[in-house]
């Protein structure tokens, strides 16, 4: 059925007339699954948000465009397959999918944009292709059910509160590509064992660990010319530390950031 400059399907979804762009997704609360057009191109703004209702939605492999937050808050959704046509995931397009537990992000994409998959707390696994460079801020913020990733190293930039929360995170690959671990990347990971910080890293900035009360031991390189404020507190389990920087730059500053480190540390290595 078409209405004015809009073409309405079966489902009572809306297209764009020539039907390239996905408007608004279906709207019968008793449909669990719906499949998209053949032949469309882009998935808009908000298309999918808040249908709580739908589990499974196939993208085919003409749509090249995820547009901002055109899945938020499917809090039913548990299956999506995005094909390689794609090759721009909108800003929180994933935002708040609760059910959502795994996906894989086809190698046409190159950057993981903000809140892309925050508070998507059923998410166990992604699989980030070598196509992707940049994973900006909160981007995994608050996955609560994540317990590993593989950073590519493809990837050269890590933004601010990327995976802040993510309780049940255990191991985390920084590949030598990050020379930044930015503000509160990894704060509040309270199930991070281990680390391995790269000699690419120059900088860590503040808050970057805070918070990650398994953590037990960390090697920091002679790289790393600057610690932020609070970058280890509240890391309460964290016994010994390497730090491979010289003494007198560590003399100048009046309040080191790892005289703060946690109260069972038992060993400083310098």
């Amino acid at each position: 059925m078409q209405k004015s400059s809009i073409w309405i399907d079966a489902y009572g979804a809306e297209y764009s007339a020539d039907r390239l762009t996905l408007l608004k997704g279906p709207q019968i609360p008793s449909l669990s699954e719906y499949r998209i057009e053949k032949g469309t191109r882009v998935i808009g703004y908000k298309a999918f948000s808040e249908l709580s209702f739908l589990q499974t939605i196939d993208i085919p492999d003409s749509v090249t465009i995820i547009e901002d937050s055109a899945f938020s808050a499917c809090t039913s959704l548990q299956a999506i397959h995005i094909p390689n046509s794609v090759t721009k995931i909108g800003v929180a397009a994933f935002l708040e999918c609760i059910s959502l537990q795994s996906i894989k992000i086809p190698g046409s994409v190159t950057k993981i944009g903000r809140y892309t998959f925050m508070q998507c707390t059923s998410l166990q696994s992604i699989n980030i292709p070598n196509s992707v460079t940049k994973i900006e801020a909160e981007a995994f913020s608050r996955c609560t059910s994540l317990q590993s990733i593989d950073i590519p190293d493809s990837v050269t930039e890590i933004g601010d509160y990327a995976f802040i929360g993510c309780i049940a995170l255990q191991s985390i690959h920084i590949p030598s590509s990050v020379t930044e671990i930015d503000y509160s990347t990894f704060s509040g990971c309270t199930s991070l064992q281990s680390i391995h910080i790269p000699s690419s890293v120059t900088i860590i900035e503040d808050d970057a660990f805070s918070g990650c009360t398994s953590l037990q031991s960390i090697n920091i390189p002679s790289s790393v010319i600057k610690i932020g404020r609070e970058a280890f507190s509240g890391c309460t389990s964290l016994q010994s530390i390497c730090i491979r920087i010289l003494q007198s730059d560590l003399k100048k500053k009046k309040h080191s950031p790892i005289a703060r480190l946690c109260k069972l540390l038992v060993s400083l290595k310098i």
